[in-house]
């Protein structure tokens, strides 16, 4: 399996007691579609991926499990991975409901708003501290969107359009050079 063919969907955090487990940390939209899963990938930046079958997967908070791996039986080896990132195959990821979108789906896309039209191209996501934060590419600047129902309600993989209707005046925050900081 390459790296290209799967999707970030977590971290291993700590080592968890003296058999192997360790605790992940799992960035998906709900924990109960991964509690089955008998394979993941792990790797450090940029080394290639090593394949582990899971043993034992047990949910331990509300984005978090308790991972005993196969090949993985001692507390050493255990914190051997610490930091390695979990990564599951694109193919096996839960189906979505209509209009909603993984963001490994969308980059590249049209942005197109509901009043304003089409407005330019989605770059990247970054982690908010309340939601997630879409990062368009506007007239060579970068517009950060908060990824809510209310502002981003939907993409159409097919068109290759990711919907917006963005609160009036935001556009003009990032646009306005004359524009001064509040304190």
């Amino acid at each position: 399996m390459k790296k290209e063919d799967c999707v970030e969907i977590g971290y291993i955090a700590k080592a968890h007691g003296l058999k192997g487990e360790v605790t992940a940390i799992l960035d998906v939209f709900d924990l109960s579609d991964y509690l089955k899963i008998r394979k993941v990938y792990l790797s450090r930046k940029t080394a290639p991926l090593q394949d582990f079958n899971v043993k034992k997967l047990t949910p331990s908070g509300k984005k978090s499990v308790i991972l005993s791996l196969e090949n993985i039986s001692t507390r050493e080896q255990a914190e051997s991975i610490i930091g390695s990132t979990l990564y599951y195959p694109a193919e096996n990821l839960p189906a979505l409901s209509e209009g909603n979108f993984y963001f490994f789906e969308v980059l590249g896309f049209t942005v197109e708003d509901k009043n304003l039209g089409i407005l330019g191209t989605v770059k990247d996501f970054a982690d908010g501290p309340a939601q997630s934060i879409m990062i368009m590419e506007y007239r060579g600047v970068e517009i950060l969107i908060p990824v809510t129902d209310a502002f981003v309600p939907k993409a159409d993989l097919e068109k290759k359009t990711v919907y917006t209707i963005l609160p009036e005046g935001l556009l003009e925050l990032y646009m306005d050079p004359d524009a001064e900081e509040e304190d």
